[in-house]
């Protein structure tokens, strides 16, 4: 981890939220008096669940993951989050808690931001405030659909919706080079490790897909749709 990265300001940042866009000129330079910047390597927590939530954090570059720690020690990845993307939880305005952890998956460069700062602004300007509310509800329902995915699919229905995701909406490329790993994956899917890989195992001998080392590449996107769509 490091911290002596602060970079351009917030008015001249062009990598910040869209959220901070609908901020005045002066709100800008109050959350820049007041704003952390840190780079955090792979693997390591950004903040733990159960700790204060003090901090407004912004995802500028790299790859995290929220995920929710159980009490066996389990943890259940909630989403992964990409550039460039605020991240809230409903403790701000509860109990004053994060509620998930969130970890780097890949190097990545944090934002942070007064929490208290931040639910000024938020007072003062309605766009902000409505454009936060809209925020937290769509992550709120991709939770939803991830439940319903993890409560009626079958395994080989959650790897194939588990890999196209990573496809449409992480990677962005075919072949992905993965920096999640299979654990991470497992994670996602709500299953062990051994039976993702089986599963992978299982399509690569269908040649539905193929992984190398880190490289998984998708051969029938058609198949592996079918089998999501079946669950």
């Amino acid at each position: 981890m490091r911290s002596d990265c602060k970079t351009m300001n917030c008015a001249e940042c062009f990598v910040k939220s869209p959220i901070f866009k609908l901020f005045s000129q002066e709100d800008l330079a109050i959350i820049e008096s007041v704003r952390c910047e840190v780079i955090y390597n792979p693997d390591e927590i950004i903040y733990k669940q159960g700790t204060k939530a003090t901090q407004i954090v912004t995802i500028t570059s790299g790859l995290a993951k929220t995920y929710i720690e159980g009490p066996s020690g389990k943890n259940f990845i909630l989403d992964i989050i990409k550039p460039v993307t605020m991240i809230s939880g409903p403790g701000i305005y509860v109990d004053s808690k994060h509620h998930f952890s969130l970890k780097a998956v890949e190097t990545t460069r944090c934002c942070f931001f007064d929490v208290e700062v931040i639910k000024d602004i938020i007072k003062r300007n309605p766009h902000v405030s409505e454009a936060i509310i809209s925020m937290i509800s769509r992550r709120v329902i991709s939770y939803f659909d991830k439940f319903i995915f993890l409560t009626q699919k079958q395994v080989i229905g959650r790897v194939a919706d588990n890999l196209l995701y990573l496809h449409e909406h992480i990677y962005t490329t075919n072949p992905m080079k993965l920096t999640l790993s299979f654990q991470d994956m497992a994670e996602m899917t709500g299953m062990t490790k051994d039976t993702l890989v089986r599963v992978l195992r299982d399509l690569s001998n269908e040649q539905t897909i193929i992984i190398e080392d880190n490289i998984l590449t998708i051969l029938d996107f058609k198949k592996l749709r079918l089998l999501s769509q079946m669950g």
